[in-house]
């Protein structure tokens, strides 16, 4: 019964640490999930809904360069970010799906990938905020939340 205890914590800690970086599926939501392409079904087909996974989510402020990079208001998709966050439209970075991918965000909404992260964020997605929304990014902080993606058909 003594050494239940620690191998228990032992696998809850292993558990702890590498809960971050593994995504976990989640049950289909009734409305949300048709369309859905992911990283490894590049057909575009819409009939067959694939779930969503829990991920990491995040927020960045565009035209930061610390931030961002060099060009702190160019996406990686080539459009001005500063201008379309600006006008209101939700955008966000993303590694695992195709640039102009639509993300659902459990309670965030729908967002277009028109940026990257770092590759050390594979799984992660990143939520782009203005240039003055610093304080709100950073309540935002790291959340765990539901993402599915959709490819829009040509």
């Amino acid at each position: 019964m003594k050494k239940t205890i620690p191998h228990t914590f032992l696998i809850a800690l292993v558990f702890l640490w590498t809960g971050s970086i593994i995504d976990v599926p989640a049950p289909l939501t009734e409305g949300i999930a048709s369309g859905i392409v992911t990283a490894d079904n590049q057909t575009g087909s819409i009939e067959d809904p694939t779930p969503g996974f829990v991920r990491e989510v995040t927020a960045y402020n565009v035209g930061i360069r610390e931030q961002t990079n060099d060009e702190p208001c160019i996406g990686a998709a080539g459009k001005n970010l500063c201008h379309l966050v600006a006008r209101g439209l939700k955008i966000c970075a993303a590694n695992f799906v195709d640039l102009e991918t639509i993300l659902n965000i459990e309670g965030y909404g729908k967002c277009v990938v028109l940026d990257r992260m770092n590759r050390r964020f594979p799984h992660r997605v990143d939520i782009a905020m203005g240039e003055e929304e610093v304080e709100r990014t950073l309540e935002f902080g790291i959340q765990r939340l539901y993402v599915e993606g959709k490819r829009e058909q040509p």
